[in-house]
């Protein structure tokens, strides 16, 4: 008997395997919607940090007709809060669906931000300068 409760043992202990981590969780995505009195503008991105870059996805509306905005150059530049210091900018690319934008915005530093948008194309000109964005 012990020795059959012996082999049951070993053979339960052989067969389990290692518990795996979880994977790590991908930063939950921030969000915001802000308009001129032309575009509504509603953008996604990551927790920004010092020196990493930070995925922008970018949606923009015409909202004298509901269209998105098409074939648009997007900039945007970030300044620290209340600087006209330019820290960097960057220059969007047009997604796969017409309206969509995205950027890559690595800004070097911690601390409090202001990020303008600029989007022009043949029916807008439009300056859109927010404020409140944190870099840890």
């Amino acid at each position: 008997m012990k020795r059959l409760l012996s082999l049951c043992l070993l053979i339960a202990s052989g067969c389990s395997q290692p518990v795996a981590a979880p994977p790590a969780a991908e930063p939950e995505a921030l969000s915001r919607t802000e308009f001129t009195q032309r575009v509504e503008n509603y953008f996604e991105y990551e927790p920004l940090h010092g020196g990493k870059a930070s995925p922008f996805r970018i949606h923009l509306t015409d909202l004298s007709d509901g269209s998105p905005v098409e074939q648009a150059e997007v900039s945007l530049t970030v300044r620290p809060k209340g600087s006209t210091e330019t820290v960097t900018q960057t220059v969007s690319k047009v997604g796969k669906v017409a309206g969509i934008y995205v950027a890559e915005l690595s800004i070097p530093r911690s601390g409090d931000y202001d990020i303008e948008f600029h989007i022009k194309n043949a029916k807008l000109d439009e300056h859109m300068p927010l404020s409140d964005f944190k870099v840890e």
